[in-house]
């Protein structure tokens, strides 16, 4: 009877033994699958890649550039996104190259300030095939660029006309001229924006004489001069470029002329032409350089995410004269 009772005893033990294993198993078991089960989701998190951008500008010579670089630096480390800037210096095959070795160094996606428009479809091509995402600023591609980040170049041609009226030629009467940027689609629609408002709006100030710079602030002056030497009458310049407003100034000055200057950037030299008492240099179409750059990298991460982003994103430009010159 002892024997069987002991028997009945180490029985109940063995069941109760199972019982609490029962129990305590689930707990005990995601207790010590737990741990193992944070490793992976760390280890994911380390080895997040990192985001490179490749970024080829159009010069370094142009302040405009100069901030818009610097805006890309202070978005990048926000975000985390290692940047490799170039400089194309306004040469095609510079920009080429430069894009050959972002792709050969893997980046993640470029950013263009291309130098010529019509010249950068082949860029964007040689991207493309490499599944690399290409954004543009300031000067559009004729390629299938995901997104462009702009000044609204075409409203800041009308808001320099309209300047012009409101301000110089009241009467709406008069001499113009433009000096614009043939080759960089931006400021052809500058131009554009200037003479088409000025042919709605005062078609009796007539836009005598319209000559390209090339970016060139010596040839800017020599455009002047030139257009002075035609037109002695003349009342009133547009320039799409602070640069070319600076040369002009300087032949315009030479010349003992009063040709009122609406330039166009909103660059501190500009600004602080126009603060000047008696100056010549009368206005500015501003642009926004960091809103430009720090839209466009934003714009780029967001694309290397998955997200969608606009074809376009213009960026408002505003009028500086001695009123709001800072």
């Amino acid at each position: 009877m002892k024997r069987f009772r002991k028997i009945i005893s180490m029985v109940l033990a063995v069941a109760m033994v199972a019982t609490l294993a029962a129990c305590s198993g689930p707990g005990t078991s995601s207790s010590a699958e737990s741990a193992p089960a944070s490793a992976p989701a760390e280890s994911t998190e380390a080895a997040k890649k990192d985001i490179t951008v490749g970024v080829s500008l159009l010069t370094r010579q142009h302040v405009f550039y100069n901030n818009i670089e610097n805006a890309l630096n202070e978005k990048a480390k926000e975000l985390g996104v290692k940047l490799i800037v170039q400089d194309a210096n306004q040469d095609a095959s510079k920009q080429l190259s430069q894009v050959q070795d972002f792709i050969t160094q893997k980046v993640d996606a470029i950013i263009l300030c291309p130098t010529n428009s019509a010249g950068s479809k082949s860029m964007v091509e040689l991207a493309s095939k490499a599944n690399i995402p290409v954004l543009t600023m300031d000067v559009p591609s004729d390629g299938d660029t995901v997104c462009h980040v702009s000044t609204d170049n075409y409203k800041g041609g009308e808001l320099a006309a309209e300047y012009l009226v409101n301000n110089v030629l009241k009467e709406k009467k008069g001499k113009a001229a433009v000096i614009t940027y043939s080759e960089i689609e931006g400021c052809v629609n500058r131009e554009k924006g200037f003479t088409e408002w000025l042919g709605k709006n005062a078609p009796d100030i007539k836009v005598v004489d319209v000559q390209n710079y090339s970016g060139d602030q010596a040839k800017a002056a020599d455009v002047m001069q030139n257009m002075l030497q035609k037109h002695a009458d003349l009342d009133a310049v547009f320039c799409v470029g602070d640069p070319a407003a600076m040369g002009a100034l300087s032949s315009v000055k030479s010349a003992n002329k009063k040709v009122k200057i609406i330039g166009f950037d909103g660059n501190a030299e500009g600004i602080a032409e126009i603060k000047k008492a008696d100056s010549l240099w009368i206005a500015d179409v501003a642009q926004d350089p960091a809103a430009i750059g720090e839209t466009a990298l934003q714009a780029a991460v967001d694309t290397i995410n998955g997200k969608t982003v606009e074809k376009m994103i213009a960026i408002s430009p505003f009028m500086i004269d001695k009123t709001n010159a800072q």
